[in-house]
């Protein structure tokens, strides 16, 4: 790989973006300038001109914190003009490190040897350009959840691309990856305007290098929070139609990169999502186009989402009940 002998400022640049995180991001900084290693590292922390007071506390952190936490405050919201990957670019171009870390302004690090645990394994593992862990749900007061993990599995082992393309295979809190094999595409190159930007980063990392999934909790997604993914399904219905079709498209531009060799999956997660949106928006006709999408599936499985199709909104409401009832 490129630029694995290169002279870095530090050995870990730490990026997290925020917006209207007044109430969560010093649990957040906390955790990154409570980190322990035998190794120097920095936090850009970009502040998307939030409304409240988040970019006072992040100055306020550079002040304390000199040299390690540096502040990146924009005048004006990147994300509401569809400029966030520009936002993004200029923060790469700021990073002084061999190794990028992510942690977004509303989740945080449980594990103060959480750095060191996943640059050793890079260090020693050339071949790899990316390294996951295991973390834990949040709820929006940042409480730990009991009974909810982001574990893809019970033991430590590589992932493969099929695996990322096929769902989420970690929290984007946890990813650790080599900075050199992102720096030819800064932006990948199947993003478009799309949201899932992490999402669309693993796989392209995946391609990049092996990807090692490390069993270890490590941080904390916080969930429940105003103004999520999930908080947008009923409160802003066209957002999440808009972001979902961007999803689907971003799939395609995905499948046309990979040159067909993962078709098959990648058609299979796009309609899966396709058919989820409808199911959330109640919108029958629409469920019936992408319902094949589970053809392949355990029968039980089929049998759900047929059920679903029939009734969509009866079947929302229990799913939400039981969702609530696990939190």
């Amino acid at each position: 790989m490129n630029g694995l002998n290169r002279e870095y400022k530090c050995l870990v640049s730490v990026l997290c973006t925020t917006y209207n995180h007044e109430k969560y991001i010093r649990q957040c900084l906390d955790s990154m300038v409570g980190q322990k290693t035998d190794f120097p590292y920095e936090i850009i922390v970009r502040d998307d001109a939030s409304t409240d007071g988040t970019g006072e506390i992040i100055r306020e952190y550079g002040r304390r914190y000199p040299g390690k936490v540096i502040p990146f405050i924009l005048e004006f919201n990147h994300f509401s003009r569809e400029l966030t990957n520009d936002s993004f670019a200029k923060m790469f171009g700021m990073s002084g490190g061999k190794y990028i870390a992510i942690c977004e302004g509303d989740d945080f690090w449980t594990d103060p040897e959480k750095l060191q645990a996943q640059t050793d394994f890079l260090e020693s593992h050339p071949e790899y350009s990316l390294c996951v862990t295991a973390s834990h749900y949040a709820d929006a007061d940042g409480n730990l959840m009991k009974n909810k993990v982001f574990r893809t599995d019970t033991v430590s082992r590589d992932l493969t691309t099929e695996e990322i393309i096929d769902g989420w295979t970690a929290a984007t809190n946890t990813v650790v990856y080599r900075k050199a094999c992102l720096e030819e595409d800064v932006i990948i190159p199947f993003l478009g305007t799309c949201v899932n930007e992490d999402y669309a980063r693993m796989v392209y990392l995946s391609l990049k290098g092996k990807v090692y999934y490390l069993d270890r909790m490590t941080g904390a997604y916080r969930v429940g929070n105003p103004g999520s993914f999930s908080d947008d399904t009923h409160k802003r219905p066209e957002v999440y139609k808009a972001r979902t079709m961007g999803f689907a498209d971003m799939l395609d531009r995905m499948d046309a990169y990979t040159d067909g060799k993962y078709t098959a999956l990648i058609r299979r997660v796009r309609d899966r999502a396709l058919f989820d949106m409808y199911a959330n928006l109640e919108d029958r006709e629409n469920m019936k186009k992408y319902l094949h999408a589970y053809d392949d599936s355990p029968v039980v499985w089929r049998t759900l989402e047929r059920l679903r199709t029939a009734a969509p909104g009866p079947f929302n409401k229990i799913k939400d009940a039981i969702r609530r009832t696990r939190k």
